[in-house]
């Protein structure tokens, strides 16, 4: 079978909904209606940077179902190996947005959705196998002992098929523990090229030190990955290889957040997006910082810019070019 996908993605994909501008639900009358699924927005924003891109899941066969796949293939993802399910359910989170000192508050309503059922029979393989890099997050193997099940049959089969594996670790504490998660995540660890943690996921979840640089290095011997990709928020990110560290700061500032959800999945995107366009480690630490400023200027999960707009706000700070 021909090689298809730069990017292939499985993972839940909820529908999100929030009331309008900065209103509490107490107060709203109405939702605005978005999607949103840490694996769905990686493959979407790919996308959107022009790469060809497929996203796997299993979702209910009816009209809700129905539609959140549709937005996602609208947005040139190839969604023909979701599985359907009869009289299951898609999984809701409602978010309210609020700007200091109210924190945004999210609430899930995802327990026994369909996606949360999946198993390894529900997998596509065969488009697996048509990828060139697969992507998924700690998210999944959260939902239930199935998909952690899955995360792990999946990854070893990418292993073998050669393609390149990438893991966020993307901590949600709605979902387990911290101990818990750190328990279940580490093994799979060993099994990927590059793994995205947060600094306060590597303290809270696998014991990493309180100085990022000396965490950065120590989990990524520990973890025995290729790359560990570690963000500090607004201090930049840091690359850890065997034998280097990289580490950029946050150079693009951004005077107004309009909404941060998402922000992670942005980042992962531009970084993996610079490394298959052959950029270094430095190159693709800017670019995740890029593309992951420009999410925050627009409501919604999804960071929907092309290349020329993430190569116009990096401009100089990389030196480099793509072509």
């Amino acid at each position: 079978m021909s090689e298809q996908f730069d990017f292939i993605t499985l993972g839940e994909t909820m529908v999100r909904l929030s009331p309008p501008g900065f209103q509490r639900i107490a107060q709203t009358q109405s939702f605005d209606f978005q999607i949103g699924g840490a694996e769905s927005n990686t493959a979407i924003n790919l996308a959107w940077l022009g790469f060809k891109t497929a996203w796997l899941s299993r979702m209910p066969d009816n009209a809700l179902g129905r539609k959140v796949v549709s937005l996602i293939a609208s947005h040139g993802v190839d969604t023909r190996g979701v599985r359907f399910v009869p009289g299951e359910r898609v999984g809701v989170y409602f978010i309210e947005l609020a700007t200091p000192p109210r924190p945004n508050r999210v609430i899930y309503d995802r327990a026994g959705s369909a996606a949360s059922r999946m198993a390894t029979a529900d997998v596509d393989f065969d488009r697996i196998a048509q990828a060139r890099w697969l992507h998924m997050t700690g998210i999944t193997p959260a939902l239930s002992e199935s998909c952690r099940a899955m995360t792990a049959d999946v990854f070893r089969f990418a292993r073998a098929r050669g393609l390149t594996i990438s893991f966020d670790v993307n901590y949600r504490s709605l979902l387990w523990s911290a101990q818990e998660a750190g328990c279940a995540l580490e093994p799979l660890m060993s099994l990927c090229h590059y793994v995205f943690v947060a600094h306060r996921d590597a303290v809270a979840l696998f014991g990493a030190p309180e100085a990022p640089r000396q965490a950065a290095e120590v989990l990524r011997r520990r973890f025995g990955c290729g790359v560990l990709v570690m963000t500090l928020g607004e201090a930049g990110a840091i690359a850890q290889t065997e034998s280097q560290q990289i580490e950029v700061s946050q150079s693009f500032k951004v005077s107004q957040v309009v909404d941060r959800i998402g922000a992670g999945d942005a980042f992962d995107a531009g970084f993996m997006a610079a490394q298959r366009w052959g950029l270094s480690l430095e190159a693709s630490l800017h670019y995740g910082n890029a593309m992951s400023a420009l999410k925050l200027t627009i409501p919604g999960d999804l960071a929907l810019f092309s290349k020329d707009d993430v190569d116009q706000l990096v401009g100089g700070a990389t030196r480099a070019s793509v072509r």
